[in-house]
């Protein structure tokens, strides 16, 4: 089971909680499993960007800069 698949059953799961407690339950599930994923791929990028050649690594970081500004 993929984390998308994961993030879709549970936000199921609270969209067809029969009380409040489960939505809360649910709700904190998605939430927990949302965080995990993004952490993962902050993970994921910064393992690539790190990966890059010097060079391109410096490019990126000025298309950031000129993004950012």
């Amino acid at each position: 089971m993929t984390p998308q698949d994961v993030i879709t059953d549970l936000w199921h799961e609270a969209l067809l909680a029969h009380d409040e407690y489960e939505f809360d339950i649910a709700l904190s599930k998605l939430q927990s499993a949302l965080q995990q994923n993004c952490d993962y791929l902050e993970s994921v990028s910064a393992d690539y960007l790190l990966s890059l050649p010097p060079a391109i690594r410096r490019r990126v970081s000025r298309l950031h800069e000129t993004l950012v500004a």
